[in-house]
């Protein structure tokens, strides 16, 4: 029989292979560890959104607070919380997190977007951009994002810019009414009125509920001397509100441009006397509509004073 003692190279090869195996042992419970804090942490994550959908605001940021203390180096996780902040209206405090996910995770994109909205509240339309920009560059396919740095652009009459980033948010999300409608609404800003009836047309047919919309396409199709679309429209809107008075004047407007007195003398008599509001609204389309018409080269000059009367012969309210 032979005998090793402990030194023996049998027995060390053996100690060897114990102690690695022991060291995978560790490695591997380490490594569930790890990904049970994540799925916890990431579980507190989800218990606040629950939050926040029900409203309790509080409970959840207790819950990215609990998050974030279990992985401080999560971005999402305090973006989150700078989120939900914000809800609070506690804005150091959300700045102070979007810019620690940034700092963490600089190709992040969600943290940008929140602070560029910030930003933007604050009128920093500068800094909204550059941080929208940036947002747009790291998921260029997220049409909300590229939707986010067109608005801005549009706001502070970055026309071109505008129109080029709408029409990617158009191609990235064609179905989308709301998209169509501030496609057509941008090329009206940018002056572009035939450019705008087909989008502004497409976000009707996409959202056939939506009343404002059919008022916009027939404000544009007005301009472009559309009568017949312009009519139809304003028809479509009055059946679902037909106790609008606003849309009851608009309709008479169409009727007088197509040349059809009577009827818009008998519109008019239908709406009556419009209060401070409704002429405010109907004074803005009408106001919209002498613009387009002018971009498109149409007739604004030879309107007269049909688009500028209100139900009284008065002047409508701008």
């Amino acid at each position: 029989m032979v005998e090793f003692g402990v030194g023996d190279p049998y027995e060390r090869e053996r100690a060897a292979e114990h102690g690695e195996s022991m060291r995978a042992e560790d490695e591997q419970r380490r490594h569930e560890d790890m990904a049970l804090h994540a799925r916890t942490a990431y579980l507190r994550m989800r218990l606040g959104d629950f939050y926040v959908r029900s409203g309790k605001i509080g409970r959840a940021i207790a819950e990215y607070k609990r998050a974030v203390k279990m992985d401080q180096n999560n971005g999402l996780f305090r973006t989150r919380l700078g989120d939900t902040y914000l809800l609070k209206d506690l804005v150091e405090q959300a700045m102070a997190q979007y810019r620690i996910a940034i700092k963490i995770d600089p190709e992040l994109a969600d943290p940008r977007v929140s602070l560029g909205d910030v930003y933007r509240r604050f009128g920093m339309s500068v800094q909204a951009l550059e941080q929208y920009r940036i947002a747009a560059r790291l998921e260029p396919t997220r049409a909300y994002y590229r939707f986010k740095l067109a608005d801005t652009l549009a706001a502070v009459d970055h026309l071109p810019e505008a129109v080029s980033e709408m029409r990617t948010v158009v191609s990235l999300a064609p179905n989308d009414a709301f998209y169509r409608f501030r496609l057509g609404d941008v090329y009206l800003k940018a002056g572009e009125v035939n450019k705008a009836v087909p989008e502004l047309f497409r976000a009707t047919q996409l959202a056939s509920y939506d009343t404002y919309y059919l008022i916009r396409y027939a404000v544009a199709c007005l301009a472009t001397d559309q009568f017949i679309k312009a009519i139809d429209a304003l028809r479509s809107a009055l059946r679902m509100d037909p106790r609008n008075r606003c849309y009851q004047v608009l309709l008479a407007d169409a009727y007088t441009e197509a040349g059809l007195e009577q009827e818009a003398a008998q519109m008019l008599v239908n709406a009556g006397e419009l209060d401070s509001y409704e002429m405010e609204f109907v004074g803005r389309r009408r106001l919209e509509l002498s613009r387009a018409e002018h971009d498109a080269g149409g007739r604004a000059a030879r309107r007269g004073s049909s688009a500028a009367r209100g139900t009284d012969g008065g002047r409508a309210a701008g």
